[in-house]
């Protein structure tokens, strides 16, 4: 990561540690909107955006909630961040929609999977994912708490770097958590924790320019005949369907 970016990345983490999110979203959306931002620079900045908007309170009205839905991608982004809120049993068709859609991405549509799970919606609602259209339970859903693979993976992280190295353990922690978004309406329960532990830690080193290192963390570990997997998030935006 060159200097510049490390520098952002830096002082827009120190807004969110100082809860001034409105200012953080601004720095991380105005560089978003450069014609051009590395992809290692990019999942990181996303992952800022995205949390910045879960503490953020829009200034919509309730009764505008239809038309946020029924909007551009930004709305719809805002209406599922206002329907943590919100009663939700009575709002299949408005859920389904969002689920449909076409230009809401994956990981946000994990956020509204998550809000029916806090819920305990027992109904079902349909997704398509890898050209195949699912039908899920929200209520079904192994939640991330009860997720043995997850729970052992965030445990390899706090093994390998919450005393070390915090700040490389808060990337992992939260890339993880967009996995997993990326990943819904499935859980991980089948999966071996340590290829995608492994993957995450080599995404957050290339964000850093840290590649060398990433190799002799590999070796350290003993990691290397672990196999190497693609992440979900680093094809994101691709897996809309149309």
């Amino acid at each position: 990561m060159n200097l510049y970016y490390q520098a952002l990345i830096q002082e827009i983490h120190e807004l969110m540690a100082q809860e001034k999110y409105d200012l953080a979203l601004d720095k991380v959306q105005a560089e978003l909107d450069l014609p051009y931002v590395p992809q290692p620079e990019l999942d990181v900045l996303e992952a800022y955006k995205e949390e910045c908007l879960t503490h953020i309170d829009k200034p919509v009205p309730h009764h505008e909630i239809e038309v946020l839905i029924h909007g551009n991608m930004e709305q719809q982004e805002a209406a599922v961040a206002m329907m943590g809120d919100m009663n939700l049993w009575n709002m299949h068709d408005e859920v389904q929609f969002l689920l449909d859609s076409n230009v809401l991405l994956n990981e946000i549509k994990g956020e509204l999977i998550e809000h029916l799970m806090a819920q305990k919606i027992d109904t079902p609602y349909t997704k398509k994912k890898s050209g195949l259209e699912l039908t899920f339970v929200p209520s079904l859903i192994i939640p991330k708490e009860d997720d043995q693979t997850l729970i052992q993976i965030n445990q390899l992280f706090t093994d390998w770097f919450a005393n070390d190295n915090p700040t490389f353990y808060q990337f992992c922690t939260r890339l993880l958590e967009q996995e997993m978004l990326e990943n819904r309406p499935f859980d991980f329960m089948d999966q071996d924790p340590k290829p995608i532990a492994k993957a995450i830690v080599r995404l957050v080193a290339e964000a850093f320019g840290q590649s060398d290192e990433f190799k002799l963390f590999v070796t350290q570990k003993q990691l290397g005949e672990i196999a190497d997997i693609p992440l979900m998030i680093e094809s994101r935006g691709e897996q809309n369907e149309k």
